[in-house]
């Protein structure tokens, strides 16, 4: 028995998971769970692939609930990450 119970209805799951993904906080959050799990890396322990299988679950019921949906997360990832390392504009001393 599973510590935490939480009733098992797809649908509901689903529309949890549409809500969630309507908040900027909330895809800040799954971004980190499917970081954490490693989703788009090729196995190698049994915790990487343990982490990961979590990953390509919660992938799949982001797509079955919002196709496309984990395309635009990780877009906004990969803007993130490049907004987070660019090098800021320098000025000339001309300007």
């Amino acid at each position: 028995m599973s510590f935490f119970f939480v009733r098992q209805d797809e649908q509901e799951e689903l529309d949890d998971l549409r809500t969630v993904l309507k908040s900027h906080q909330g895809r800040r959050v799954i971004r980190r769970l499917l970081n954490t799990g490693r989703l788009m890396e090729e196995g190698g322990t049994e915790h990487i692939e343990g982490k990961r299988e979590i990953a390509l679950w919660l992938a799949r019921r982001i797509e079955r609930a919002s196709p496309g949906e984990l395309a635009r997360l990780m877009q906004e990832s990969s803007n993130d990450r490049l907004a987070a390392t660019a090098k800021p504009k320098t000025r000339s001393k001309y300007e």
